[in-house]
């Protein structure tokens, strides 16, 4: 018969070891963006990850098999790093549209404010989990409201993403004026069938401040 507390006992060391094995992900992680920001993309190797980050190259293989994995992870971590802050935004407004409209506005001037935390960003196809819940959310919710046009919400979340996608990779390049951004959040919406009376007043309103700076490339 067990021991009073082994469960408790075991379960603590479980979280503990769990703990232990995200922050050492997260100290990875951090460290292959900072190589990226010094290096650039195409020419940090695993070695330079294994090094800035401080952990024997056994430790690094049990979490990524390659520069390509552990980039890709870097780029949704830094991505779900920066929903967040956005998100915090986003929670005292229940319109939909007016969340994804917000959220949108909020994401580019993040990019065209860090270019290498866009370039970073903008090299993977696939989001962070949490960039594409919090899309689902607000996407599903604006079609819901029969104010966005279009088949069905997958249509809506592709043209959202496509188009901020290739934006993305233009401010990676170049610097574009900031007047661009609203321009492409109101072709975007009115693609998606949104009211041109409505947009022109929810793109008047301010854009709000992040209450937190995000994870940065520098």
């Amino acid at each position: 018969m067990p021991k009073p507390g082994k469960s408790t006992s075991s379960a603590s060391r479980i979280e503990a070891d769990q703990e232990r094995k995200a922050l050492t992900r997260t100290k990875i992680l951090a460290a292959a963006v900072r190589v990226v920001a010094e290096k650039g993309v195409t020419t940090a190797v695993i070695d330079d990850f294994i090094r800035a980050a401080g952990v024997a190259r056994g430790t690094f293989y049990n979490y990524f098999r390659n520069t390509e994995q552990v980039l890709e992870a870097a780029a949704q971590w830094l991505e779900d790093d920066l929903i967040v802050s956005i998100d915090e935004v986003l929670a005292p407004i229940d319109d939909p549209v007016e969340r994804m409209t917000l959220g949108m506005r909020l994401w580019l001037r993040k990019a065209r404010g860090d270019r290498a935390w866009c370039a970073f960003v903008a090299r993977f196809r696939y989001h962070g989990s949490l960039v594409e819940e919090v899309l689902a959310r607000d996407i599903g919710g604006a079609v819901r409201t029969g104010r966005v046009s279009v088949p069905g919400p997958a249509v809506a979340r592709d043209l959202i993403v496509g188009t901020i996608r290739e934006a993305m990779g233009r401010m990676s390049d170049s610097t574009v004026p900031i007047a661009y951004l609203d321009d492409l959040v109101r072709a975007i919406l009115r693609s998606l069938g949104v009211d041109a009376e409505w947009i022109a007043a929810a793109l008047d309103k301010p854009v709000p401040a992040m209450p937190r700076k995000p994870r940065d490339v520098r």
